[in-house]
């Protein structure tokens, strides 16, 4: 029983002690962290740099990282290293603990290679230029110096040619500069005196007089430009390397002979260049298809190609033509195109006033009376079906007191005249033809005749004036006017036992009676009766 307590006290006596030992740890490990951190911020690592005697500003790299003097650094092993193209690698590893860790002074030496300079052939003048480093060669094949290491540049010169390279020198190297250039001479040399030259190449000019000899030129293609009295040769020339380039320059002249009708005409080339009045005579020509311009106020300008041969002559003529022909011509050509040809004739003729027989304004004028008389045929064709119709009214003298009809269709003119007559004479109410013509062109005329008597009582009448004409391709018009008549017969004698019926024609006008529906129907009525009958005939 005693032992039972004892071992309660004891569960109890931990119990009330193990939150003090968990506070008493977590309390040394908070003063271990600040320990830490107070003496990590006092880790750091000193150095300074000095350059052949001369304090650098400048840093270097601590395990690969760009790393300053008086930085911080973590604890345990570390390689810091000092690089520059322009100086001797400095590396050192070294272990670190708390503190300060001071690396003293690092004295760095300059970076020095080697610039091998090769000129072939021998530069006239090499110059070799740097940041700590210039020399100046003259007449030199090249040179082998040990320089800082750094960029530098090499310039070679030669009379007619010259290159600069940039090189850059590295530690314990050697970088070679090359200048290789390749020369040629040339001899020029032309078959006439006082001659000049300009040869252009893509960097240089040179100029002067022939014969010449020209040395040290780079390879390559050249333009040479010669000149003799104003004259110029241009030739593509190519200086090879290690040999003297012969080129003649060879001027072979032609001559030429210009003539115009009037003359007085100023010539001149495509440029602009006054060549001189017609008619000219010119000589030392070059060789060429010369554009020329001829021009004399009031005349048309006139550009020419003339082929000049060497040791020839070619020859021009030609007549000027007027400004005022010129812009007639073409005035009468855009009336034509326009269809306005009757102003096309007319301008035809002035020019034919100033200018008789001239071909092409006869062919114009030709060609628009053509159009003309197309248009005045048209025109005739148009109006034809009206005018025979009104000389058939005018046969008539009671037709001017009815109306006009009109109709238009796509059939022959022909067919359709020789089908409304059949309809006309057909049954019912047939007509009696009197007249069946064609007194122009295209163009035919009917008169037909019905008639109702009732003897002495009288009766009724109606005439048919009726023209069918073709006004143009695929159109056909048709004209007609129906005349009706009241008939009355009167009884007269003619002695003792001869009577004689006297008929009595009345048009049924308002002009000519008292009107009643009767007689407006006969009117309506005839007009479609005879309407009818060329409707049938147009459908037939």
């Amino acid at each position: 029983m005693a032992k039972t307590t004892s071992g309660n006290q004891a569960g109890r006596w931990r119990r009330v002690l193990r939150p003090l030992w968990w506070w008493l740890l977590l309390v040394l490990l908070l003063f271990g962290i600040h320990t830490h951190q107070r003496l990590m911020e006092q880790t750091r690592l000193n150095f300074t740099i000095t350059l052949t005697g001369q304090p650098m500003e400048a840093g270097g790299l601590l395990d690969r990282k760009l790393f300053s003097s008086g930085q911080n650094i973590s604890l345990g092993s570390h390689t810091f290293t000092i690089s520059n193209p322009r100086i001797e690698t400095f590396t050192t590893n070294f272990f670190a603990w708390y503190g300060k860790h001071d690396l003293g002074e690092i004295k760095l030496r300059r970076g020095m290679g080697t610039l091998n300079v090769n000129a072939n052939p021998p530069a006239t003048i090499i110059t070799i230029t740097g940041p700590e480093f210039s020399t100046t060669l003259s007449n030199s094949p090249g040179t082998n110096v040990t320089v800082p290491t750094d960029q530098y540049e090499v310039h070679a010169e030669y009379p007619h040619w010259s290159q600069a390279q940039n090189v850059t020198v590295f530690a314990d190297q050697t970088v070679p500069c090359v200048f290789a250039p390749r020369f040629g001479a040339l001899r020029l040399a032309a078959n006439k005196d006082e001659v000049t030259y300009r040869l252009q190449s893509a960097a240089e000019t040179y100029t002067g007089d022939l014969p010449t000899t020209l040395t040290g030129l780079p390879t390559g293609k050249y333009q040479l430009t010669a000149t003799y009295h104003r004259r110029q040769l241009k030739e593509a020339i190519m200086v090879e390397a290690d040999t003297t380039n012969e080129v003649p320059v060879t001027f072979a002249f032609g001559s030429a002979h210009i003539e115009t009708v009037p003359s007085g005409a100023d010539v001149r080339t495509a440029d602009g260049s006054y060549w001189g009045r017609t008619p000219l005579d010119l000589s030392e020509v070059m060789p060429q298809a010369a554009q020329l311009n001829l021009s004399l106020s009031g005349y048309e300008p006139v550009a020419i190609t003339l082929e000049i041969t060497a040791d020839q002559t070619a020859s021009y003529q030609t007549n000027l033509v007027s400004a005022r022909y010129q812009s007639a011509m073409q005035e009468a050509r855009a009336s034509l195109a326009a269809g306005n040809y009757d102003a096309a004739f007319q301008t035809t003729a002035e020019v034919l006033n100033t200018m008789p027989g001239d071909a092409d304004a006869l062919a114009l004028q030709s060609e628009a009376d053509s159009h003309l008389g197309a248009e005045r045929e048209q025109l005739a064709q148009l109006k034809r079906p009206r005018e025979v119709f009104d000389a058939l009214c005018r046969q008539n003298a009671d037709a001017g007191l009815f109306d006009t009809h009109e109709l238009k269709t796509d059939k022959p003119a022909k067919d359709l005249a020789a089908a409304i007559a059949k309809a006309l004479a057909d049954k019912p109410d047939a007509f009696e033809i009197l007249v069946n013509d064609s007194p122009k062109p295209d163009v035919y005329e009917i008169m037909a005749r019905q008639t109702f008597s009732l003897g002495i009582l009288g009766g009724t009448e109606r005439v048919c004036l009726l023209v069918v004409g073709q006004t143009k391709p695929g159109e056909t018009q048709i004209l007609f006017k129906v005349v009706e008549y009241q008939v009355k017969t009167t009884v007269v004698a003619n002695g003792l036992f001869n009577f004689k019926d006297n008929k009595q024609m009345i048009p049924v006008s308002p002009s000519r009676m008292q009107m009643t529906d009767a007689l407006e129907n006969q009117i309506r009525n005839g007009v479609q009766m005879v309407a009818g009958k060329i409707q049938t005939a147009i459908g037939q």
